[in-house]
């Protein structure tokens, strides 16, 4: 069973496994949660963390937080985190949010990122902003700020994962999550969704990102993912582009035996 830990930034993570270090970061409207069947799979040969980002989970977004800092801040915080998985680079693991992060992580300090595995990426900066793929998600991101502001956060929440996940996970959420993922709909869409579409990733940032890498995508559920990792796989020589048929966005869930196999066998 994994361990819920909180560290001195109160930043709470699970924790489950001994071995080199493997880091698992969610996706937006998330939390470490997201990993509990990953984290019991991969414990026995991994020391696996899921930390809960901030604005996520048990973790609180502070309140002089940005969309200016909030990467730059988050990844401070990882490598603290990685710091008490042990000395060696580890093998990290991004799903979309949580892929725009892992790659902050790799260009930031590379000599602690063994390898990537970026799942879905969200980094939309790297589009064109003219590139028709982002229109839906400008559109939806747009919606749940009216949403927001009009006091409606259950109802911007429900836009999100409709568009993200499958449309009918709503009505199947225990109260809890709801409640959770409803709680961190003004940060999501005021304070992480301009950090994600402002991410620009400049060629020198990218040239510091040297270890190999695979890129996963699913061939159904919204197209800009997909674009971004074949931006992705241009940029990144080392990139492998993998695609598993049939999945969408929430590929890691809906797919977790093939997801689970593209981590393990990572060379």
């Amino acid at each position: 069973m994994p361990i819920l830990h909180a560290d001195r930034a109160d930043t709470s993570y699970r924790h489950a496994g001994s071995g080199p270090a493997l880091l698992l970061l969610h996706a937006g409207a998330s939390s470490g949660v997201q990993w509990e069947r990953a984290l019991a799979a991969l414990a026995p040969r991994w020391s696996v963390a899921a930390p809960d980002l901030y604005g996520h989970g048990h973790t609180p977004c502070p309140a002089d937080m940005s969309p200016e800092t909030l990467l730059e801040r988050q990844v401070t915080v990882l490598l603290a985190l990685l710091g008490r998985l042990g000395d060696g680079p580890a093998r990290v693991v991004g799903h979309s949010y949580g892929a725009v992060l892992a790659l902050c992580l790799a260009a930031a300090a590379p000599e602690r990122v063994r390898d990537l595995v970026l799942v879905e990426p969200v980094a939309f900066g790297l589009l064109d902003p003219g590139d028709p793929a982002l229109a839906p998600v400008a559109a939806v991101e747009a919606a749940c700020r009216e949403l927001v502001l009009a006091g409606e956060l259950a109802a911007a929440t429900r836009r999100f994962l409709d568009f993200w996940s499958d449309p009918e996970l709503w009505d199947f959420l225990p109260e809890a999550d709801r409640l959770a993922i409803v709680g961190g709909a003004r940060e999501r869409h005021f304070i992480g969704g301009p950090a994600v579409f402002g991410a620009t990733f400049t060629g020198i940032d990218l040239t510091r990102v040297t270890c190999p890498i695979r890129l996963v995508t699913g061939d159904e559920g919204p197209a800009a993912p997909r674009a971004v990792a074949e931006r992705l796989g241009a940029l990144l020589p080392q990139a492998e582009r993998i695609t598993v048929p049939g999945a969408g966005h929430m590929l890691p869930l809906t797919h977790h035996r093939a997801f689970l196999r593209l981590v393990e066998s990572l060379a």
